[in-house]
């Protein structure tokens, strides 16, 4: 695993996901860091201060104009999209976003949290103009329309969302402590839960009553959480391979790091991480899964998905009664003739220490979904 922190990599912000932040968080985030920032990313640091000090204007408007209405808004059985990070969620938010009864948080809606009723249609060109076709991660196709996690809206929102962690990575241990399994952070769950709910009703206000598809990896560990906002809610959860997930959170990291990091770290720092979170995670998935009603959950695995993807979302809909899934069936297959060419990202051998460290560290996901330990 190598990270390359390159200039040519840095100094292209017209994208970065923490433009549309407010200023009281950008703030806070900092005072969290202690301002500590490589010197290297000092003019990215600077860039951005200066935009969300120049959108404060447009946020307040938005929000004084519409706080009521939001407010007022009632939810209807939202589905939440689970699995580790790599595990498939993005290829399956992508297809089940394509349902017409339901309405997801865009890439302009998750950039530009504050600002999209008002001034959607502006950033949306903006977003569209500068944005790669492709994601840096893995090729899958990017643009402002597409569907991308409510965790970076969360961001730009409240002082508790992951993606802090990849603006300040030397604290993604306790970004993640704090903000995904909530690990003795009362403070962080009310945060959380307070700016969940008006962004969830925000995203509803937009498109007019419709029931929600919101996918957030981290809302795995936050099953709990999630069914006391949302009794109702229903949760499809997606897993993979766990030697696949660890080697592709490595690629991942080393590519979106550059992007949006205003700090260096170790490969090894980020390689103890996925180690350490993808446990924590899924220990309290599975000790939370129990509160959740057998009709509001259906688990499938990546091979699954991507052997028979029509199918599976069949039975989904079938399982969890979220739909009519023949009227959106060639929606579904549109989209998924659409990636039909797609070639997955390929890695080298895993080394040894890895493997086994994964086999030791993860051993009770393997039982729990049967995957097969390496030697």
């Amino acid at each position: 695993m190598k990270i390359k922190y390159e200039t040519k990599n840095y100094l292209n912000l017209t994208t970065h996901t923490a433009l549309g932040m407010s200023l009281p968080v950008w703030i806070k985030l900092f005072f969290k860091n202690k301002f500590f920032i490589d010197i290297r990313f000092l003019p990215k640091v600077l860039f951005l201060t200066g935009n969300i000090i120049l959108n404060i204007p447009f946020q307040l408007y938005e929000y004084f104009r519409y706080r009521k209405k939001i407010n007022e808004t009632v939810v209807k059985r939202p589905v939440f999209i689970l699995g580790h990070p790599r595990s498939g969620t993005t290829y399956l938010h992508y297809v089940l976003s394509k349902d017409p009864d339901f309405g997801f948080c865009s890439t302009n809606e998750a950039l530009t949290p504050h600002t999209f009723l008002t001034f959607g249609k502006y950033t949306r060109r903006i977003l569209q103009m500068a944005m790669p076709a492709t994601r840096p991660q893995d090729n899958v196709k990017a643009g402002a329309d597409m569907p991308k996690e409510e965790e970076f809206a969360m961001g730009n929102i409240s002082d508790t969302s992951f993606v802090h962690g990849f603006y300040f990575p030397k604290s993604l241990f306790k970004v993640f402590d704090r903000g995904v399994i909530f690990k003795e952070s009362a403070s962080s769950l009310t945060d959380w839960k307070e700016h969940l709910t008006f962004f969830v009703k925000k995203l509803t206000f937009r498109y007019d009553g419709k029931k929600m598809m919101l996918k957030s990896p981290a809302n795995t560990g936050r099953v709990k959480e999630i069914l006391e906002l949302y009794p109702d809610a229903c949760f499809i959860h997606i897993h993979r391979d766990p030697y696949a997930v660890y080697q592709s959170n490595e690629k991942l990291y080393e590519k979106i790091l550059p992007l949006l990091a205003f700090q260096k770290v170790k490969p090894e720092f980020i390689q103890d991480f996925i180690i350490y979170s993808y446990e924590k995670m899924y220990r309290k998935y599975l000790n939370d899964r129990a509160a959740i009603p057998p009709n509001q959950l259906y688990e499938l695995s990546y091979d699954e998905f991507v052997a028979s993807p029509i199918d599976q979302v069949q039975k989904m809909y079938n399982h969890l009664g979220i739909g009519d899934f023949e009227k959106a069936r060639p929606l579904f297959n549109e989209e998924i003739s659409s990636v039909k060419d797609y070639k997955k990202n390929s890695y080298i051998q895993l080394e040894k220490k890895s493997q086994e460290r994964i086999n030791d560290k993860w051993a009770f996901f393997f039982d729990a979904y049967g995957y097969k330990k390496q030697n």
